[in-house]
């Protein structure tokens, strides 16, 4: 989806084919109750056999308690659904117990016990022959929490010797909440493995509640294995695609030393060519005969081409349609070539009112080594905005490398042909310049991140013939995301960028090349291109350097809906320095999100606190992802 300018809504649709006692000590198995236990219940209250009704409540005179224990009780969340006779009400109670003793354990409350009692009677108490359907009973939850506990003396060893579990989190004297031990268990395994130990596993834990301290003592006994290297790797699943090019692109080398970072990031690099619907990389459980430890990358191929289609409408743009075609797999080895073209403002005007794109753009991943991508395009555009008119070809290679997981550069070679219309005056340029990008991104998803940073530092050197004129184009973005609560329902999010063209005055920089603000991606609340330099009548000039700034406030009301506040500053300058030239443009607004597994829908209104004369006085933006 696509919207531009302001009062103006675009929407763009794109389709793509135990517990055992010994006194005054308890050992138990402590896991065990964190396995995942449900009730079975009918879909329908009419499906149920001998239906028995009835309400349940949490009774243990603690409200911060009964909170923590409520969301784990299946009697409390399923009882809007009839159980199936006296059996099914007990079976929901036992899976209570369980649970609910669980769930004490994670707050460290190991002397908590959980009595539930139906119509007044225990559980233990009522026969399975009791008949219950076609009655409405009252089942009480009784807990009592007990003593909170704190860890022991922790021990710990491995056969290479004695483990201090205070640095995995567990600390003499520390309350003992549960989830402390899964934890350094588990940094426990980690650890070794990134120290080249595949096959370290826990070979025995003691757990011991002492009810005449109160304290919990934790023993762990951990069997690292010997360090190993990568062996022999094995490929199934791909038909059309080369095993030879998926073992390469994975990047693991047999003799390397194990890591698991290694393996995780032959995941990610194998998911990022395109041509998989699914990626498995697994290692060996135990060590081959060499002692090394074997690698099986599965994988699942997605069907080569595809084609896509899409709608544009709106009041101001028109009427749009654009589509695509693309073979994900040329040569056997994911390289891919995507055909693109668009028509724009039908119903604007003319013939020559129309926007216009086609492309072709052609990539080659492991082009010189994993971590590189090789890419060609070439294009041709008809361009109307409101600041130009623009008619071009253009001709575009590229390499790009994966310096580090979060950190990649690209630099490339390009020369365009552009007739560009300012309204003034008319000129035909050619360029040939140099793009370069380094990128820094951490965020934990693309369209709708709640944690991390994204940066950007572009340069683009470039020389225009026949003026001869020289200049740098540069722009600096940065992003960053906080989330608030720990159930990612309130994200804060804010952008800065900044940008300048130095070498030449504003005279010699063609229209087209210039910095502009306003718009969806850019200053809410403006038209495209308005938040700037505007000439005599009225149309945006653009500048040679621009700054802006965004923050949001994003908050999630259902697991479906979101609400976001934000506020857009900035502007585009006349002056290479940015806020120099020109003036500060702010827009403020509300937004609503539909959040969908492919990223969130949004529709955002926003209003300018800077009017523009003759400039409507809102804009209505819709799009697929978050703003930025």
């Amino acid at each position: 989806m696509h919207i531009y300018g302001s009062k103006l809504v675009s929407i763009s649709f794109l389709v793509a084919i135990s517990f055992c006692a010994t006194a005054p000590a308890r050992a138990f198995d402590l896991f065990g109750l964190f396995k995942k236990q449900e009730a079975v219940t009918a879909s329908n209250a009419a499906d149920v056999v001998n239906p028995v009704n009835y309400s349940a409540s949490i009774q243990s005179g603690n409200a911060v308690l009964d909170e923590l224990l409520t969301p784990n009780s299946v009697l409390i969340k399923e009882q809007t659904t009839p159980a199936s006779g006296t059996t099914g009400l007990v079976t929901r109670a036992r899976i209570d117990q369980k649970r609910l003793l669980g769930a004490l354990y994670s707050e460290a409350y190991y002397g908590g016990t959980v009595d539930i009692e139906v119509n007044g009677q225990n559980i233990d108490n009522i026969s399975l022959d009791t008949d219950l359907s076609g009655k409405f009973v009252n089942v009480a939850i009784k807990v009592s929490a007990g003593p909170s506990f704190t860890f022991g003396r922790p021990f710990a060893q491995s056969n290479a010797g004695a483990i201090d579990l205070a640095e995995f989190g567990i600390v003499e004297g520390a309350t003992a909440k549960s989830s402390l031990i899964l934890s350094a268990e588990a940094k426990l395994i980690k650890k070794w493995k990134s120290e080249g130990y595949p096959f370290v596993r826990i070979i025995d834990r003691t757990i011991e509640a002492d009810h005449t301290t109160n304290k919990l003592d934790v023993s762990i006994q951990l069997e690292t294995g010997n360090k190993a290297a990568f062996g022999a790797i094995t490929v199934v699943g791909n038909t059309d695609v080369n095993a030879s090019f998926i073992a390469e692109q994975a990047d693991i080398l047999v003799g390397q030393l194990y890591s698991p970072n290694l393996v995780s990031r032959a995941t990610r690099r194998l998911q990022e060519v395109g041509v998989f619907d699914s990626v498995v990389v697994s290692t060996a459980e135990q060590p081959s005969a060499d002692g090394s430890v074997e690698v099986n990358i599965e994988v699942s191929e997605r069907k080569p081409r595809t084609i896509g289609i899409g709608l544009t409408a709106g009041n101001f743009e028109g009427f749009g349609v654009e589509g695509f075609w693309k073979h994900r797999n040329l040569f056997g080895n994911a390289e891919s070539l995507r055909a693109e073209a668009s028509i724009g403002r039908i119903g604007q005007g003319g013939i020559s009112d129309l926007d216009a794109h086609t492309g072709l753009v052609f990539v080659k991943p492991n082009a010189i080594g994993p971590a590189t991508s090789f890419e060609a395009k070439t294009s041709f555009d008809i361009i109307n905005s409101n600041a130009f008119s623009k008619q071009s070809g253009k001709l575009e290679v590229s390499l790009s490398n994966d310096l580090r997981d979060d950190l990649t550069v690209k630099g490339g070679i390009a020369t365009e042909y552009a007739v560009v219309d300012n309204g003034i005056t008319t000129t035909n340029t050619s360029f040939l310049y140099a793009p370069f990008a380094l990128t820094y991104d951490t965020r934990d998803s693309t369209l709708d991140p709640t944690n991390g940073w994204y940066a950007s530092l572009l340069a683009e050197p470039t020389f225009a013939y026949p003026s001869h004129a020289t200049f740098v184009k540069t722009s600096f973005n940065a992003s960053t995301y906080y989330t608030v609560d720990p159930d990612n329902r309130l994200v804060l999010a804010g952008r800065v960028g900044a940008g300048t063209i130095f070498g030449t005055d504003i005279s010699n920089v063609p229209t087209d090349r210039r910095f502009f603000s306003g718009g969806s991606g850019s200053i809410r609340g403006y038209g495209f291109q308005m938040a700037g330099p505007l000439t005599a009548g009225g149309k945006p000039q653009g500048g040679l350097s621009f700054m802006e700034a965004s923050v949001e406030a994003r908050y999630k009301v259902t697991d479906d809906i979101g609400v976001v506040a934000f506020v857009d500053t900035g502007g585009a300058f006349t002056s290479n320095m940015p806020g120099q030239g020109g003036s500060i443009y702010t827009g403020y607004g509300l937004g609503v999100r539909y959040l969908t597994p492919i990223g969130p829908i949004r529709a955002d209104i926003a209003f300018p606190l800077n009017k523009i004369p003759g400039q409507p006085q809102y804009g209505l933006y819709l799009g697929i992802g978050q703003a930025f």
